[in-house]
């Protein structure tokens, strides 16, 4: 046993200063002004101890992503534990960190506390303390459970709603709960445990066929019970889980809608562009052979307009020149009959070219003028493309590099959640079965001694021990000049202690928080006087609330020396304990040199402004 000593506190984020606060052993005060971030150093280090309750969000808080806490323990190697804001298992090192990154991969450790299971939270704890395996009674019946770390933190870390409660200091208020609670106090203050209890069954009016169906059930029960805690799962954990994962489920499939519909949108996109270039590229090769067959059938006309042009300038020339052979019968001069109409009328042939020639120019004017249109056609396409092929180009990157990678994120998420899905509704459905199976072994079972009376056990502390607990919380109260600190005893019916034969809950919540803050500490000193396992710490938060906020005039402490006695007394603790107390009002300057006393100023210029750094 060695107990634990709360370091470091800091809240961490990316591209944040740390919010961080130091303890030490002995007596830590940490005071000041509202609303700077007094109480939640309280709430953190709470949940930092396995609560299941985040810290309040204030706004100071925002960007930061997880709490670092830092535990010593004599013997043991130090203890880093990281949790998100939010919750969650933690992440456990064994380094000397403050700020920064582990240089080695953390080990996880289950905020869930488990029987069956050494890698949670309140295990590690528990071992520290030396109280691993202890059973707490549950119920009136006898039956137990382990005893978890919250079972114990509670006695330790007293929050400014607690601690002016009307109920026991040693119970929530909680009906259900109530056995469980009274049973750890029990630990702590005698050591002992519930594990020799034995829960009480009803066996006389069983029949024997009833008595083997039990039998059977029980088995059957134990056999499922071994299943799961080897599996190490938590009922509530995987409610939770698949709560979750629904709306996990939920949400990808929208987004797989979403996703598909964006791929559809660019595929369909995609497609008009592709059909856009296929069009245009198919007119280009059209136009590109109809521009061939122009331009051969522009070589013809040119060609033909040569040749009359030869065959007019000929015709011309032979009409004016001496009478030779004729160039198309063959005819001699002499036998030229010129005044005849023959196929040899070379005036004709040259009449006839010449419209042959005008009749070519026109046609050839005519080709001209659809190739300059095919060609700016041909002009228009080209500037075209590129615009469709940019389109075509980017929607194609889009589908590679977005919309199909993406998808095929999307729905390997979405199945990796339907498996996951499936994996928890099988390990809930063993739970069911086990429900059904204890549900059915209780239909023929009794919780009676025969005589139709239920058979009930109660927790048990000794008087003798209960009267030298209330001694020492009576011893505290004196030291502390607390009104009337006479007569101090505890009652068993209550839970609670009676203070000069008044009870100590229907004081002032002044007075309330100030007992309250004996009763824990009392328990702490009772512990350590005794060599009995404890935390080896105490946190509270507002004990001298009967200073600054009293109920009444009959709950104020103002005047008094309470203060500055109940700080001396806790100085005394010095290194055999670690007390951490949140307050408004400012100790006494001689505090400040004996403890590590934090104030919190809430003015920038001076002093720490509050946890969380401020800017200028």
């Amino acid at each position: 046993m060695s107990g634990l000593f709360l370091r470091h506190l800091a809240y961490l984020g990316p591209r944040k200063e740390p919010a961080s606060i130091n303890f030490e052993r002995g007596l830590n005060v940490v005071c000041g002004a509202s609303d700077t971030g007094k109480s939640l150093i309280v709430e953190s280090l709470d949940f930092m101890l396995g609560g299941t309750q985040p810290p309040r969000e204030v706004p100071e808080r925002a960007g930061y992503d997880r709490i670092r806490l830092l535990i010593e323990s004599e013997g043991w190697p130090l203890l880093g534990l990281e949790r998100s804001i939010e919750g969650g298992n933690f992440a456990s090192y064994q380094e000397e960190l403050l700020d920064g990154q582990p240089s080695t991969n953390p080990r996880t450790l289950r905020e869930k506390h488990s029987a069956a299971r050494q890698d949670t939270l309140s295990h590690e704890l528990l071992e520290r303390i030396g109280l691993t395996e202890k059973y707490l009674r549950r119920n009136k019946a006898g039956a137990t459970r382990t005893a978890s770390i919250r079972d114990i933190a509670r006695l330790c870390i007293v929050t400014e709603e607690e601690i002016q409660r009307r109920s026991s200091p040693f119970q929530t208020g909680q009906y259900t709960q109530a056995t469980p609670e009274y049973a750890a106090f029990k630990l702590l203050l005698t050591g002992t445990d519930d594990s020799a209890l034995i829960g009480t069954v009803e066996a006389g009016r069983v029949r024997e066929s009833v008595s083997g169906k039990v039998e059977l059930l029980t088995q059957m029960i134990e056999e499922l019970q071994i299943e799961i805690d080897e599996e190490g799962h938590d009922q509530e954990e995987l409610l939770d889980q698949l709560s979750k994962l629904e709306g996990s489920i939920e949400e990808r499939n929208d987004e797989l809608s979403t996703a598909q519909g964006t791929l559809n949108t660019l595929i369909e996109d995609r497609a008009a562009a592709a059909s856009e270039i296929n069009k245009r590229r198919a007119r280009l090769v059209e136009i590109a052979e109809l521009t061939k067959r122009f331009t051969l059938l522009d070589d013809h006309y040119s060609t033909d307009l040569k040749r009359l042009e030869s065959i007019r300038e000929a015709g011309s020339l032979f009409v004016h020149s001496d009478r030779k052979v004729c160039p198309l019968c063959g005819s001699n001069p002499e036998d030229q009959h010129l005044g005849s109409n023959c196929d040899g009328n070379v005036e004709a042939v040259v009449q006839a070219a010449i419209a042959e020639m005008d009749k070519i120019k026109k046609l050839q004017f005519e080709l001209h003028d659809t190739v300059a249109t095919l060609e700016g056609e041909h002009d228009r396409i080209n500037g075209e493309l590129p615009k469709y092929s940019e389109r075509y180009a980017t929607r194609d990157d889009e589908l590679s590099d977005i919309a199909r990678p993406d998808l095929s994120t999307k729905r390997s998420s979405y199945n990796e959640l339907i498996s996951k899905r499936a994996e928890v509704n099988s390990a809930l459905e063993k739970f069911k079965r086990l429900k059904r199976l204890i549900d059915q072994r209780d239909y023929f079972e009794s919780g009676d001694d025969g005589d139709g009376k239920p058979t009930e056990t109660k927790t048990i502390i000794s008087k003798s021990t209960l009267d030298e607990f209330s001694q020492t919380v009576e011893r505290i109260l004196a030291a502390w000049h607390y009104p009337n600190a006479q007569r101090v005893f505890f009652d068993e019916t209550t839970r609670d202690f009676q203070i000069a034969g008044k009870a100590r809950g229907s004081s002032g919540k002044g007075f309330r928080a100030i007992s309250h803050a004996a009763v824990t500490i009392g328990l702490l000193e009772f512990c350590l006087e005794r060599g009995l396992p404890h935390p080896g710490f105490v946190i509270l938060d507002s004990p001298l609330l009967a200073y600054w906020k009293p109920e009444g005039a009959d709950d104020d402490l103002r005047g008094t020396d309470i203060k500055e006695c109940f700080y001396e007394y806790l100085i005394g603790f010095k290194d055999n304990a670690q007390i951490i107390i949140v307050e408004n009002e400012h100790p006494q300057p001689s505090v400040a040199e004996a403890a590590n006393v934090s104030v919190f100023t809430k003015n920038p210029n001076q002093g720490r402004y509050g946890f969380f750094p401020v800017h200028v």
